[in-house]
């Protein structure tokens, strides 16, 4: 058995989007649950009156543009007592776009959880919230 859920929102303002997938396989008494989750916040400089104007502004705050370098998490839990495995995985980071004069900045978080029951773990089977 497979089941897929997928959910996204966008915020009144536009500046923020999301979207989650979550995925339960049931296969040979084994339940395997994945739950994806990106996300997206978007800002705006003003807006510029030429190329050029944007280009001296860029290389005036080219130190701007440094901006924290993506961080990257990794985690792994094995729960004995339940039989609940999980690992976790987290990319957190930015990016600029350029469109007609109009300078954005980015910031992203991408998400994957997974989790998988033992035959034997005796842990509810999971439900999509």
């Amino acid at each position: 058995m497979r089941e897929i859920c997928i959910q996204t929102s966008t915020s009144n303002d536009h500046k923020r989007k999301n979207l989650r997938i979550v995925e339960i396989i049931e296969q040979n008494g084994v339940t395997a649950r994945a739950e994806k989750k990106y996300s997206y916040y978007v800002s705006e400089k003003s807006p510029f009156h030429d190329a050029q104007e944007m280009k001296t502004w860029m290389e005036v705050h080219a130190n701007v543009f440094n901006r924290k370098d993506r961080h990257v998490s990794i985690k792994k839990v094995l729960d004995p007592k339940t039989g609940v495995g999980q690992m976790i995985y987290r990319v957190i980071g930015s990016f600029y776009v350029v469109q007609d004069l109009h300078l954005f900045a980015v910031v992203f978080m991408h998400s994957i959880k997974f989790d998988m029951l033992s035959p034997h773990g005796g842990h509810p089977k999971f439900q999509i919230p």
